[in-house]
């Protein structure tokens, strides 16, 4: 799912930004249709560096910087494209018309709808696209919000892609905050080692008390392989977020508290 780059598709007072790329592109040659300058918000919006795509992402919300952490981290996941725009005036506003909804504009003219997140999945079938739509759960209850989420998932059903609102109530402060402590191995610098990974983890998982502190259990393991203890934050960091360590993200992850694993709660 790509939108082509031909100007003459496209009415003309779209044409400025479509010049530009905004919407158009995949990986990390994509560029999201709105960006966090041009949208208020509540302070919470964020520019991250994507660890797949290699680019800055432009996310409107605490959520949708939640969501973005969980799904890239997801092995089937090859591309994430925020803020995208669906192109087709023509099918929306038609969509519009047959439900009584106003197309939403910007001054006299049809502004394109954006869905929150298009992500692609590499299956066994080949590639797949799914659409996604990040709101609280006050705005999903919003009579005026769902309107225009019925007309996303209207478009995104006739041309063949799952759409669903995503469930944000567990979306919390410590889950937020557990994301950016894995994932930042990436902003150290930390290059993956697969096999250094994997013999950290063994090592880890075989020192693991559910009440010691984090580093106290990241330190014994450094011990084990020779390994110097900011060299092996970063391999845990990396482990929690490759998987290799299930860590339970929901409680919150710091190296001065003890570590919650999935399936451990003794």
């Amino acid at each position: 799912m790509e939108w082509p780059s031909d100007l003459s598709l496209y009415p003309r007072y779209l044409h400025p930004r479509i010049k530009k790329g905004f919407g158009l592109g995949v990986g990390e040659y994509y560029l999201p249709w709105l960006r966090v300058r041009d949208v208020r918000s509540e302070g919470t919006s964020a520019n991250i560096f994507g660890i797949k795509l290699r680019r800055r992402l432009h996310l409107l919300s605490g959520l949708e910087s939640t969501y973005y952490g969980l799904v890239e981290r997801e092995s089937d996941v090859i591309d994430i494209r925020e803020q995208f725009p669906i192109l087709d005036l023509k099918s929306t506003l038609r969509l519009c018309a047959a439900h009584q909804i106003r197309h939403t504009q910007v001054g006299r003219f049809p502004e394109p709808f954006t869905i929150d997140f298009l992500i692609t999945r590499r299956t066994s079938a080949g590639l797949r696209y799914e659409a996604r739509s990040i709101k609280t759960p006050e705005d999903a209850k919003n009579p005026a919000i769902q309107a225009r989420l019925r007309i996303e998932y209207e478009w995104c059903l006739a041309n063949g892609i799952p759409w669903a609102l995503v469930s944000t109530e567990d979306f919390t402060k410590a889950l937020a905050s557990s994301l950016v402590f894995v994932r930042a191995w990436f902003k150290h610098r930390y290059e993956p080692n697969l096999e250094q990974a994997m013999q950290f983890s063994e090592q880890f998982l075989s020192v693991y008390e559910p009440n010691r502190a984090l580093k106290s259990l990241i330190v014994r393991a450094a011990k084990r392989l020779g390994q110097g203890e900011d060299l092996a934050q970063d391999v845990f960091r990396y482990c929690a977020w490759s998987s290799l360590i299930e860590v339970e993200l929901r409680r919150k992850v710091l190296l001065n508290l003890p570590l919650v694993l999935m399936n451990h709660h003794g």
